[in-house]
Protein backbone atom coordinates (compact mmCIF):
# COMPACT_ATOMS: atom_id res chain seq x y z
CA UNK A 1 0.00 0.00 0.00
CA UNK A 2 1.33 3.44 -0.94
CA UNK A 3 0.26 6.85 0.14
CA UNK A 4 1.56 10.33 -0.57
CA UNK A 5 3.68 12.35 1.82
CA UNK A 6 2.38 15.60 3.33
CA UNK A 7 -1.28 16.56 3.07
CA UNK A 8 -3.23 13.97 1.13
CA UNK A 9 -4.43 15.27 -2.22
CA UNK A 10 -1.81 18.02 -2.55
CA UNK A 11 -0.58 18.00 -6.18
CA UNK A 12 2.93 18.49 -7.49
CA UNK A 13 4.08 21.39 -9.65
CA UNK A 14 6.79 20.32 -12.10
CA UNK A 15 9.11 22.90 -13.67
CA UNK A 16 11.03 21.60 -16.72
CA UNK A 17 13.57 23.61 -18.72
CA UNK A 18 15.19 22.70 -22.02
CA UNK A 19 17.89 20.60 -20.30
CA UNK A 20 17.11 17.40 -18.34
CA UNK A 21 18.79 18.75 -15.21
CA UNK A 22 16.77 21.97 -15.37
CA UNK A 23 13.84 20.58 -13.45
CA UNK A 24 12.14 20.35 -10.08
CA UNK A 25 8.99 18.72 -8.70
CA UNK A 26 7.47 20.16 -5.52
CA UNK A 27 4.30 19.68 -3.50
CA UNK A 28 1.95 22.65 -3.71
CA UNK A 29 0.69 23.56 -0.21
CA UNK A 30 -2.94 24.48 0.31
CA UNK A 31 -4.05 28.05 1.06
CA UNK A 32 -0.56 29.43 0.48
CA UNK A 33 0.44 31.99 -2.14
CA UNK A 34 3.60 30.78 -3.91
CA UNK A 35 5.96 33.23 -5.59
CA UNK A 36 7.75 31.78 -8.62
CA UNK A 37 10.64 33.54 -10.30
CA UNK A 38 14.34 33.46 -10.97
CA UNK A 39 15.35 34.60 -7.47
CA UNK A 40 12.50 33.54 -5.17
CA UNK A 41 13.59 31.59 -2.11
CA UNK A 42 12.16 28.10 -2.68
CA UNK A 43 10.33 28.16 -5.98
CA UNK A 44 13.11 29.70 -8.04
CA UNK A 45 13.87 28.87 -11.68
CA UNK A 46 17.50 29.98 -11.98
CA UNK A 47 18.20 28.36 -15.36
CA UNK A 48 15.83 30.50 -17.45
CA UNK A 49 16.90 34.09 -18.12
CA UNK A 50 13.49 34.91 -19.62
CA UNK A 51 11.85 34.48 -16.22
CA UNK A 52 11.84 37.61 -14.04
CA UNK A 53 13.03 37.72 -10.44
CA UNK A 54 9.37 37.57 -9.39
CA UNK A 55 7.24 36.42 -12.30
CA UNK A 56 4.00 34.80 -11.10
CA UNK A 57 2.00 33.82 -8.03
CA UNK A 58 0.28 30.44 -7.77
CA UNK A 59 -2.27 29.44 -5.15
CA UNK A 60 -3.97 26.07 -4.78
CA UNK A 61 -7.76 26.21 -4.57
CA UNK A 62 -9.18 22.71 -4.18
CA UNK A 63 -8.02 20.67 -7.16
CA UNK A 64 -7.09 23.69 -9.29
CA UNK A 65 -4.41 26.36 -9.03
CA UNK A 66 -4.94 30.07 -9.64
CA UNK A 67 -2.05 31.69 -11.48
CA UNK A 68 -1.43 35.43 -11.76
CA UNK A 69 1.42 37.22 -13.54
CA UNK A 70 3.17 40.12 -11.83
CA UNK A 71 2.63 43.34 -13.77
CA UNK A 72 6.37 44.10 -13.66
CA UNK A 73 7.32 40.69 -15.12
CA UNK A 74 9.14 41.20 -18.42
CA UNK A 75 7.91 38.25 -20.49
CA UNK A 76 4.43 36.80 -21.05
CA UNK A 77 2.93 33.62 -19.65
CA UNK A 78 1.46 31.21 -22.23
CA UNK A 79 -1.52 29.07 -21.25
CA UNK A 80 -3.25 26.86 -23.85
CA UNK A 81 -1.21 28.58 -26.55
CA UNK A 82 -2.33 32.09 -25.64
CA UNK A 83 -0.81 34.87 -23.56
CA UNK A 84 -2.57 35.04 -20.19
CA UNK A 85 -2.00 37.25 -17.16
CA UNK A 86 -4.45 35.37 -14.96
CA UNK A 87 -5.95 31.89 -15.33
CA UNK A 88 -7.01 28.69 -13.54
CA UNK A 89 -4.80 25.62 -13.98
CA UNK A 90 -6.39 22.15 -13.75
CA UNK A 91 -4.57 18.91 -12.96
CA UNK A 92 -2.40 17.66 -15.86
CA UNK A 93 -2.45 21.09 -17.51
CA UNK A 94 0.61 23.26 -18.02
CA UNK A 95 1.74 26.78 -18.82
CA UNK A 96 5.00 28.12 -20.27
CA UNK A 97 7.31 31.01 -19.41
CA UNK A 98 10.36 31.45 -21.63
CA UNK A 99 11.86 28.00 -22.17
CA UNK A 100 10.32 26.44 -19.05
CA UNK A 101 7.02 24.60 -18.76
CA UNK A 102 5.11 24.25 -15.47
CA UNK A 103 2.75 21.29 -15.06
CA UNK A 104 0.30 20.55 -12.23
CA UNK A 105 0.11 16.78 -11.65
CA UNK A 106 -1.43 14.46 -9.02
CA UNK A 107 0.88 13.37 -6.21
CA UNK A 108 -0.15 9.71 -5.92
CA UNK A 109 1.71 6.74 -7.36
CA UNK A 110 0.27 3.61 -8.93
CA UNK A 111 0.88 0.81 -6.43
CA UNK A 112 2.59 -2.45 -7.28
CA UNK A 113 2.14 -5.04 -4.55
CA UNK A 114 3.47 -8.00 -6.55
CA UNK A 115 5.54 -6.91 -9.57
CA UNK A 116 7.22 -9.29 -11.96
CA UNK A 117 9.87 -11.36 -10.15
CA UNK A 118 13.42 -10.18 -10.87
CA UNK A 119 15.80 -12.22 -12.98
CA UNK A 120 18.54 -11.51 -10.44
CA UNK A 121 18.79 -10.08 -6.93
CA UNK A 122 21.84 -8.93 -5.00
CA UNK A 123 22.28 -7.46 -1.52
CA UNK A 124 25.20 -5.40 -0.24
CA UNK A 125 26.66 -4.11 2.98
CA UNK A 126 28.02 -0.58 2.83
CA UNK A 127 31.52 -2.03 3.11
CA UNK A 128 30.93 -4.11 -0.02
CA UNK A 129 30.80 -0.96 -2.14
CA UNK A 130 33.34 1.05 -0.16
CA UNK A 131 36.37 0.33 -2.38
CA UNK A 132 34.53 0.57 -5.68
CA UNK A 133 35.76 3.51 -7.81
CA UNK A 134 33.33 6.08 -9.19
CA UNK A 135 32.84 6.77 -12.85
CA UNK A 136 32.66 10.51 -13.57
CA UNK A 137 34.61 10.90 -10.33
CA UNK A 138 35.17 14.67 -10.49
CA UNK A 139 31.50 15.43 -11.18
CA UNK A 140 30.24 13.18 -8.39
CA UNK A 141 32.75 14.47 -5.84
CA UNK A 142 31.65 18.00 -6.68
CA UNK A 143 28.00 17.00 -6.25
CA UNK A 144 28.75 15.25 -2.95
CA UNK A 145 30.37 18.43 -1.66
CA UNK A 146 27.09 20.30 -2.18
CA UNK A 147 24.88 17.76 -0.39
CA UNK A 148 25.39 19.00 3.21
CA UNK A 149 24.28 22.50 2.21
CA UNK A 150 21.28 21.15 0.28
CA UNK A 151 20.11 19.17 3.31
CA UNK A 152 20.90 21.70 6.04
CA UNK A 153 19.35 24.67 4.19
CA UNK A 154 15.94 22.99 3.74
CA UNK A 155 13.23 24.66 5.82
CA UNK A 156 11.05 21.54 6.10
CA UNK A 157 10.94 17.89 5.08
CA UNK A 158 9.06 18.56 1.84
CA UNK A 159 11.80 20.93 0.66
CA UNK A 160 14.51 18.56 1.89
CA UNK A 161 13.12 15.58 -0.04
CA UNK A 162 12.49 17.61 -3.19
CA UNK A 163 16.05 18.95 -3.18
CA UNK A 164 17.50 15.51 -2.44
CA UNK A 165 15.56 13.93 -5.29
CA UNK A 166 16.83 16.58 -7.74
CA UNK A 167 20.37 16.03 -6.45
CA UNK A 168 20.15 12.25 -6.94
CA UNK A 169 19.02 12.67 -10.54
CA UNK A 170 22.05 14.88 -11.23
CA UNK A 171 24.43 12.20 -10.00
CA UNK A 172 22.59 9.11 -11.30
CA UNK A 173 21.88 10.00 -14.89
CA UNK A 174 20.76 6.45 -15.74
CA UNK A 175 17.83 6.81 -13.34
CA UNK A 176 14.33 7.01 -14.77
CA UNK A 177 12.48 7.31 -11.46
CA UNK A 178 13.39 8.06 -7.87
CA UNK A 179 11.23 7.71 -4.76
CA UNK A 180 12.09 8.50 -1.16
CA UNK A 181 10.02 6.07 0.87
CA UNK A 182 9.29 5.14 4.47
CA UNK A 183 8.12 1.87 5.98
CA UNK A 184 5.63 2.79 8.67
CA UNK A 185 5.96 1.22 12.10
CA UNK A 186 2.22 0.71 12.49
CA UNK A 187 1.98 -1.63 9.53
CA UNK A 188 5.14 -3.14 8.09
CA UNK A 189 3.30 -3.83 4.84
CA UNK A 190 2.57 -0.12 4.42
CA UNK A 191 5.04 1.94 2.42
CA UNK A 192 4.71 5.71 2.46
CA UNK A 193 6.07 7.49 -0.61
CA UNK A 194 7.30 10.78 0.79
CA UNK A 195 8.55 12.25 -2.50
CA UNK A 196 9.06 10.98 -6.03
CA UNK A 197 9.86 12.02 -9.57
CA UNK A 198 9.90 10.24 -12.93
CA UNK A 199 12.13 11.43 -15.76
CA UNK A 200 12.07 8.44 -18.10
CA UNK A 201 11.95 8.75 -21.85
CA UNK A 202 8.47 7.30 -22.03
CA UNK A 203 5.41 9.19 -20.91
CA UNK A 204 4.34 6.44 -18.52
CA UNK A 205 3.71 5.89 -14.85
CA UNK A 206 6.26 5.19 -12.14
CA UNK A 207 5.54 2.36 -9.71
CA UNK A 208 8.16 1.38 -7.11
CA UNK A 209 8.36 -2.30 -6.18
CA UNK A 210 7.04 -2.91 -2.69
CA UNK A 211 8.77 -6.30 -2.61
CA UNK A 212 12.15 -4.65 -3.15
CA UNK A 213 11.50 -1.87 -0.63
CA UNK A 214 10.27 -4.29 2.05
CA UNK A 215 13.32 -6.51 1.58
CA UNK A 216 15.86 -3.67 1.70
CA UNK A 217 14.40 -1.81 4.67
CA UNK A 218 13.49 -4.98 6.54
CA UNK A 219 17.00 -6.44 6.22
CA UNK A 220 18.78 -3.04 6.36
CA UNK A 221 20.81 -4.17 3.35
CA UNK A 222 21.09 -2.32 0.06
CA UNK A 223 19.26 -4.50 -2.46
CA UNK A 224 19.14 -4.47 -6.25
CA UNK A 225 16.77 -6.21 -8.68
CA UNK A 226 17.45 -6.85 -12.37
CA UNK A 227 14.72 -7.78 -14.86
CA UNK A 228 15.14 -9.34 -18.31
CA UNK A 229 14.85 -6.89 -21.17
CA UNK A 230 13.78 -9.63 -23.59
CA UNK A 231 11.04 -11.02 -21.35
CA UNK A 232 7.52 -9.67 -21.67
CA UNK A 233 6.66 -7.83 -18.43
CA UNK A 234 3.94 -5.23 -18.13
CA UNK A 235 5.59 -3.91 -14.97
CA UNK A 236 8.99 -3.15 -16.54
CA UNK A 237 7.67 -2.36 -20.03
CA UNK A 238 5.32 0.40 -18.90
CA UNK A 239 7.98 2.04 -16.75
CA UNK A 240 10.84 1.61 -19.19
CA UNK A 241 13.13 0.07 -16.55
CA UNK A 242 15.14 -3.11 -16.14
CA UNK A 243 16.83 -2.48 -12.79
CA UNK A 244 15.98 -0.91 -9.46
CA UNK A 245 17.66 -0.71 -6.09
CA UNK A 246 16.68 0.45 -2.63
CA UNK A 247 19.14 1.88 -0.09
CA UNK A 248 17.98 1.78 3.57
CA UNK A 249 18.75 5.01 5.43
CA UNK A 250 20.33 4.17 8.77
CA UNK A 251 19.74 5.95 12.08
CA UNK A 252 16.80 6.94 14.27
CA UNK A 253 16.39 10.31 12.54
CA UNK A 254 15.38 8.50 9.33
CA UNK A 255 13.89 5.33 10.83
CA UNK A 256 12.34 3.14 8.14
CA UNK A 257 13.44 5.41 5.28
CA UNK A 258 14.76 4.20 1.96
CA UNK A 259 16.04 5.64 -1.34
CA UNK A 260 14.41 3.79 -4.26
CA UNK A 261 16.00 4.34 -7.67
CA UNK A 262 15.07 2.64 -10.95
CA UNK A 263 16.37 2.90 -14.51
CA UNK A 264 17.17 1.14 -17.76
CA UNK A 265 20.50 -0.09 -19.09
CA UNK A 266 21.73 0.76 -22.54
CA UNK A 267 21.97 -2.17 -24.93
CA UNK A 268 20.23 -5.53 -24.76
CA UNK A 269 21.66 -7.58 -21.91
CA UNK A 270 19.59 -10.74 -21.55
CA UNK A 271 19.56 -10.72 -17.76
CA UNK A 272 20.47 -7.12 -17.19
CA UNK A 273 23.33 -8.35 -15.07
CA UNK A 274 26.34 -8.28 -17.37
CA UNK A 275 29.61 -7.23 -15.80
CA UNK A 276 29.34 -3.75 -17.31
CA UNK A 277 25.74 -3.31 -16.17
CA UNK A 278 26.56 -4.52 -12.68
CA UNK A 279 29.56 -2.19 -12.41
CA UNK A 280 27.59 0.84 -13.54
CA UNK A 281 24.62 0.20 -11.26
CA UNK A 282 26.86 -0.61 -8.29
CA UNK A 283 28.59 2.73 -8.82
CA UNK A 284 25.19 4.37 -8.70
CA UNK A 285 24.40 2.42 -5.53
CA UNK A 286 27.63 3.65 -3.90
CA UNK A 287 26.69 7.22 -4.76
CA UNK A 288 23.19 6.72 -3.31
CA UNK A 289 24.60 5.06 -0.17
CA UNK A 290 26.85 8.07 0.46
CA UNK A 291 23.78 10.27 0.04
CA UNK A 292 21.81 8.11 2.50
CA UNK A 293 24.62 8.28 5.07
CA UNK A 294 24.93 12.06 4.74
CA UNK A 295 21.16 12.46 4.93
CA UNK A 296 20.99 10.43 8.15
CA UNK A 297 23.87 12.26 9.81
CA UNK A 298 22.70 15.75 8.92
CA UNK A 299 19.08 15.03 9.79
CA UNK A 300 20.24 13.68 13.16
CA UNK A 301 22.17 16.91 13.64
CA UNK A 302 19.14 19.01 12.71
CA UNK A 303 16.96 17.05 15.13
CA UNK A 304 19.59 17.60 17.81
CA UNK A 305 19.61 21.33 17.08
CA UNK A 306 15.81 21.44 17.30
CA UNK A 307 15.91 19.58 20.62
CA UNK A 308 18.55 21.97 21.92
CA UNK A 309 16.50 24.97 20.82
CA UNK A 310 13.46 23.51 22.60
CA UNK A 311 15.37 22.82 25.81
CA UNK A 312 17.01 26.26 25.76
CA UNK A 313 13.56 27.81 26.13
CA UNK A 314 13.34 26.31 29.62
CA UNK A 315 16.86 25.45 30.83
CA UNK A 316 20.18 27.29 31.14
CA UNK A 317 22.99 26.23 28.81
CA UNK A 318 24.79 24.05 31.34
CA UNK A 319 21.64 21.96 31.84
CA UNK A 320 20.98 21.70 28.09
CA UNK A 321 24.50 20.42 27.49
CA UNK A 322 23.94 17.67 30.06
CA UNK A 323 20.51 16.78 28.69
CA UNK A 324 21.92 16.39 25.19
CA UNK A 325 24.64 14.07 26.50
CA UNK A 326 22.01 11.35 26.87
CA UNK A 327 21.33 11.49 30.61
CA UNK A 328 18.01 13.32 30.34
CA UNK A 329 15.93 10.67 32.14
CA UNK A 330 18.17 10.72 35.19
CA UNK A 331 18.54 14.51 35.20
CA UNK A 332 14.81 15.22 34.88
CA UNK A 333 13.59 12.63 37.38
CA UNK A 334 11.57 14.22 40.25
CA UNK A 335 13.32 14.53 43.60
CA UNK A 336 13.17 16.58 46.78
CA UNK A 337 15.68 19.45 46.81
CA UNK A 338 16.34 22.89 48.29
CA UNK A 339 15.03 25.53 45.89
CA UNK A 340 14.39 29.20 45.45
CA UNK A 341 11.12 29.76 43.57
CA UNK A 342 10.09 32.97 41.83
CA UNK A 343 6.65 34.03 40.62
CA UNK A 344 6.56 37.02 38.29
CA UNK A 345 3.30 38.65 37.17
CA UNK A 346 2.88 41.45 34.65
CA UNK A 347 1.13 44.45 36.20
CA UNK A 348 -1.31 46.54 34.22
CA UNK A 349 -2.23 43.56 32.07
CA UNK A 350 -5.95 43.74 32.83
CA UNK A 351 -6.15 47.43 31.92
CA UNK A 352 -4.17 46.96 28.71
CA UNK A 353 -6.18 43.87 27.71
CA UNK A 354 -9.46 45.76 28.10
CA UNK A 355 -8.11 48.49 25.84
CA UNK A 356 -6.87 45.95 23.31
CA UNK A 357 -10.14 44.08 22.83
CA UNK A 358 -10.18 45.10 19.16
CA UNK A 359 -6.54 44.16 18.56
CA UNK A 360 -5.84 40.92 20.39
CA UNK A 361 -2.78 40.11 18.28
CA UNK A 362 -1.15 43.34 19.44
CA UNK A 363 -1.91 42.33 23.03
CA UNK A 364 -0.36 38.92 22.38
CA UNK A 365 2.75 40.55 20.92
CA UNK A 366 3.16 42.90 23.90
CA UNK A 367 2.64 40.08 26.38
CA UNK A 368 5.03 37.74 24.59
CA UNK A 369 7.72 40.42 24.44
CA UNK A 370 7.44 41.10 28.17
CA UNK A 371 7.38 37.40 29.10
CA UNK A 372 10.44 36.89 26.90
CA UNK A 373 12.33 39.52 28.88
CA UNK A 374 11.39 37.67 32.07
CA UNK A 375 12.43 34.23 30.83
CA UNK A 376 15.68 35.56 29.35
CA UNK A 377 16.77 36.81 32.76
CA UNK A 378 15.72 33.61 34.52
CA UNK A 379 17.84 31.59 32.09
CA UNK A 380 20.69 34.12 32.17
CA UNK A 381 20.94 33.57 35.92
CA UNK A 382 20.94 29.75 35.56
CA UNK A 383 17.29 29.31 36.48
CA UNK A 384 14.73 26.89 35.04
CA UNK A 385 11.43 28.00 33.47
CA UNK A 386 8.78 26.17 35.45
CA UNK A 387 5.48 27.28 33.97
CA UNK A 388 3.40 30.06 32.44
CA UNK A 389 0.05 31.17 33.82
CA UNK A 390 -1.42 33.65 31.35
CA UNK A 391 0.53 36.85 32.00
CA UNK A 392 2.70 35.28 34.73
CA UNK A 393 5.82 33.13 34.70
CA UNK A 394 7.43 30.89 37.29
CA UNK A 395 11.13 30.10 37.56
CA UNK A 396 13.20 28.20 40.08
CA UNK A 397 16.81 27.63 41.10
CA UNK A 398 18.61 24.69 42.74
CA UNK A 399 17.61 21.95 40.26
CA UNK A 400 18.55 19.84 38.34
CA UNK A 401 22.09 20.51 39.58
CA UNK A 402 22.33 21.27 43.30
CA UNK A 403 23.56 24.62 44.58
CA UNK A 404 23.90 25.89 48.11
CA UNK A 405 20.76 27.66 49.39
CA UNK A 406 22.76 30.89 49.48
CA UNK A 407 23.79 30.53 45.82
CA UNK A 408 20.32 29.96 44.40
CA UNK A 409 18.73 32.62 46.63
CA UNK A 410 21.22 35.18 45.29
CA UNK A 411 20.61 34.02 41.70
CA UNK A 412 16.84 34.37 42.10
CA UNK A 413 17.05 37.86 43.61
CA UNK A 414 19.57 39.03 41.01
CA UNK A 415 17.26 37.78 38.26
CA UNK A 416 14.34 39.66 39.86
CA UNK A 417 16.34 42.88 39.91
CA UNK A 418 17.37 42.50 36.25
CA UNK A 419 13.81 41.63 35.17
CA UNK A 420 12.51 44.92 36.56
CA UNK A 421 15.40 46.79 34.97
CA UNK A 422 14.79 45.22 31.54
CA UNK A 423 11.06 45.94 31.64
CA UNK A 424 11.78 49.62 32.33
CA UNK A 425 14.35 49.80 29.51
CA UNK A 426 11.96 48.27 26.98
CA UNK A 427 8.96 50.31 28.14
CA UNK A 428 7.00 47.08 28.47
CA UNK A 429 4.63 46.05 31.24
CA UNK A 430 5.89 46.46 34.79
CA UNK A 431 5.94 43.42 37.07
CA UNK A 432 5.61 42.20 40.63
CA UNK A 433 7.70 39.32 41.93
CA UNK A 434 7.61 36.93 44.88
CA UNK A 435 10.53 34.73 45.93
CA UNK A 436 10.50 31.95 48.53
CA UNK A 437 13.13 29.33 49.41
CA UNK A 438 12.91 25.87 50.96
CA UNK A 439 12.39 22.16 50.28
CA UNK A 440 10.31 21.19 47.26
CA UNK A 441 9.92 18.42 44.72
CA UNK A 442 11.24 19.34 41.26
CA UNK A 443 11.40 17.41 38.00
CA UNK A 444 9.03 15.97 35.42
CA UNK A 445 5.63 16.23 37.10
CA UNK A 446 2.20 15.45 35.67
CA UNK A 447 -0.30 12.77 34.73
CA UNK A 448 0.28 9.54 32.84
CA UNK A 449 -0.75 11.32 29.65
CA UNK A 450 1.17 14.57 29.97
CA UNK A 451 4.18 15.68 31.99
CA UNK A 452 6.13 18.90 32.24
CA UNK A 453 9.11 20.13 34.20
CA UNK A 454 7.80 21.91 37.27
CA UNK A 455 8.09 22.21 41.04
CA UNK A 456 5.68 21.21 43.79
CA UNK A 457 5.46 22.10 47.47
CA UNK A 458 4.53 24.77 50.05
CA UNK A 459 7.39 27.00 48.88
CA UNK A 460 5.70 27.33 45.48
CA UNK A 461 2.43 28.44 47.08
CA UNK A 462 4.28 30.91 49.29
CA UNK A 463 6.13 32.45 46.35
CA UNK A 464 2.81 32.92 44.55
CA UNK A 465 1.27 34.54 47.67
CA UNK A 466 4.24 36.86 48.07
CA UNK A 467 3.92 37.98 44.46
CA UNK A 468 0.23 38.85 44.91
CA UNK A 469 0.91 40.67 48.22
CA UNK A 470 3.00 43.28 46.38
CA UNK A 471 -0.22 45.01 45.34
CA UNK A 472 -1.23 45.59 48.97
CA UNK A 473 2.21 46.70 50.13
CA UNK A 474 2.98 48.87 47.10
CA UNK A 475 6.19 46.95 46.44
CA UNK A 476 7.71 45.26 43.40
CA UNK A 477 9.60 42.39 45.07
CA UNK A 478 8.70 40.46 48.21
CA UNK A 479 10.83 37.66 49.65
CA UNK A 480 10.42 35.26 52.55
CA UNK A 481 12.69 34.93 55.61
CA UNK A 482 14.65 31.98 54.20
CA UNK A 483 15.60 33.95 51.11
CA UNK A 484 16.40 37.10 53.10
CA UNK A 485 18.64 35.16 55.48
CA UNK A 486 20.85 33.97 52.62
CA UNK A 487 21.35 37.32 50.90
CA UNK A 488 21.56 39.86 53.74
CA UNK A 489 25.35 39.92 53.85
CA UNK A 490 26.05 38.79 50.29
CA UNK A 491 23.83 41.02 48.21
CA UNK A 492 25.64 44.13 47.01
CA UNK A 493 23.22 45.98 44.73
CA UNK A 494 19.93 45.61 46.59
CA UNK A 495 19.03 46.35 50.19
CA UNK A 496 16.92 43.89 52.14
CA UNK A 497 14.19 45.80 54.02
CA UNK A 498 12.14 43.74 56.54
CA UNK A 499 8.43 44.64 56.35
CA UNK A 500 7.16 42.51 59.20
CA UNK A 501 5.31 39.38 60.15
CA UNK A 502 2.33 38.80 57.84
CA UNK A 503 -0.43 36.22 57.80
CA UNK A 504 -1.50 35.98 54.12
CA UNK A 505 -5.17 35.55 53.35
CA UNK A 506 -6.20 31.91 53.70
CA UNK A 507 -2.99 30.78 55.40
CA UNK A 508 -2.75 29.65 59.01
CA UNK A 509 0.86 30.49 59.65
CA UNK A 510 2.46 33.92 59.58
CA UNK A 511 5.56 34.56 57.48
CA UNK A 512 8.33 37.10 57.77
CA UNK A 513 8.24 39.29 54.69
CA UNK A 514 10.93 41.59 53.29
CA UNK A 515 11.24 43.71 50.19
CA UNK A 516 14.25 44.53 48.05
CA UNK A 517 15.13 48.13 47.20
CA UNK A 518 17.96 49.34 44.96
CA UNK A 519 20.73 50.56 47.25
CA UNK A 520 20.82 53.90 45.47
CA UNK A 521 17.12 54.46 46.21
CA UNK A 522 17.46 53.18 49.77
CA UNK A 523 20.23 55.69 50.46
CA UNK A 524 17.85 58.60 49.77
CA UNK A 525 15.39 57.41 52.43
CA UNK A 526 17.85 55.97 54.94
CA UNK A 527 16.40 57.97 57.85
CA UNK A 528 12.86 56.80 57.15
CA UNK A 529 14.02 53.18 56.80
CA UNK A 530 15.68 53.38 60.20
CA UNK A 531 12.47 54.83 61.67
CA UNK A 532 10.47 52.00 60.10
CA UNK A 533 12.84 49.44 61.60
CA UNK A 534 12.41 51.06 65.02
CA UNK A 535 8.63 51.04 64.58
CA UNK A 536 8.70 47.38 63.64
CA UNK A 537 10.65 46.58 66.80
CA UNK A 538 8.15 48.57 68.84
CA UNK A 539 5.25 46.61 67.33
CA UNK A 540 6.95 43.31 68.12
CA UNK A 541 7.36 44.49 71.73
CA UNK A 542 3.70 45.70 71.88
CA UNK A 543 4.71 49.39 72.20
CA UNK A 544 1.96 50.35 69.77
CA UNK A 545 1.69 54.08 70.61
CA UNK A 546 5.42 54.56 69.98
CA UNK A 547 5.17 52.54 66.76
CA UNK A 548 2.23 54.64 65.58
CA UNK A 549 4.15 57.86 66.14
CA UNK A 550 7.20 56.60 64.24
CA UNK A 551 5.13 55.28 61.34
CA UNK A 552 3.26 58.57 61.06
CA UNK A 553 6.58 60.34 60.58
CA UNK A 554 7.66 57.78 57.97
CA UNK A 555 4.47 58.11 55.92
CA UNK A 556 4.36 61.92 56.09
CA UNK A 557 7.13 62.05 53.51
CA UNK A 558 4.93 60.31 50.94
CA UNK A 559 7.88 58.41 49.45
CA UNK A 560 6.54 55.82 46.97
CA UNK A 561 9.26 53.34 48.02
CA UNK A 562 7.76 53.41 51.56
CA UNK A 563 4.19 52.56 50.62
CA UNK A 564 4.43 49.42 52.74
CA UNK A 565 4.67 51.61 55.86
CA UNK A 566 1.01 52.60 55.38
CA UNK A 567 -0.03 48.96 55.77
CA UNK A 568 1.75 48.59 59.11
CA UNK A 569 0.45 51.99 60.27
CA UNK A 570 -3.12 50.97 59.46
CA UNK A 571 -2.61 47.71 61.31
CA UNK A 572 -1.31 49.50 64.42
CA UNK A 573 -4.08 52.11 64.36
CA UNK A 574 -6.67 49.34 64.13
CA UNK A 575 -5.28 47.63 67.22
CA UNK A 576 -5.21 50.91 69.12
CA UNK A 577 -8.75 51.91 68.13
CA UNK A 578 -10.53 48.61 68.76
CA UNK A 579 -10.52 47.44 72.37
CA UNK A 580 -12.48 44.29 71.48
CA UNK A 581 -10.23 43.11 68.70
CA UNK A 582 -11.52 39.54 68.53
CA UNK A 583 -14.65 40.76 66.76
CA UNK A 584 -12.43 41.89 63.90
CA UNK A 585 -10.71 38.54 63.70
CA UNK A 586 -7.61 39.90 65.47
CA UNK A 587 -6.03 38.31 68.52
CA UNK A 588 -4.86 40.47 71.44
CA UNK A 589 -1.74 38.33 71.62
CA UNK A 590 -0.83 39.06 67.97
CA UNK A 591 -0.54 42.82 67.45
CA UNK A 592 2.77 42.13 65.73
CA UNK A 593 1.16 40.11 62.90
CA UNK A 594 -0.36 41.93 59.95
CA UNK A 595 -3.48 40.12 58.72
CA UNK A 596 -4.30 40.44 55.04
CA UNK A 597 -8.02 40.26 54.31
CA UNK A 598 -7.60 39.64 50.56
CA UNK A 599 -5.18 37.75 48.34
Amino acid sequence: MYRGFGVQGMPYLIAQGNQPQHRWRRLVPERTVINIGRSTSRWKVPWDSQISRNHITLQLDGEVARVQRYSEASNPVFYQGQEADEFTLDLNQHFVIGETSFTLVPSHLAATIAPAPPAAEQTFLFSDLHNMPFEQTAQRIELLSTLPQIISSATDDDELLSNLCDWLFQGIQRASGIAIVRQTTQDLDSIEVMHWDYRGKRDTYFSPSQNLIDKAIGSQLSTIHFWNQDTQSEYTELQGIDWAFCIPVQGTACHGWGLYIAGQTEGQSKLGNSSLTQLQVKQDMKYAELAATTLSQLRTLKNLERSQAHFRQYFPDVVVDSLMSGASEQILSPREVDLSVMFCDLTGFTHVSEGSAEDLMKLLSMTSESLSLITQQILAHDGVIGDFHGDAAMGFWGWPFPHTPKEHAIQACTAARDILSDLVKHEAFSATLGIASGRSVAGEIGSNDQVKVSVLGPVVNLAARLESMNRQFGTSILIDASTAKHIETEFQKLKVVPIGLVRPFGMERAVEVSTLLPKADAATIQTQLEQYADALTAVEESRLEEACELLSEVTDGKHPQLAFAHVLLGHVELHLALPRKTKMGLLKSEPHIMHLATK
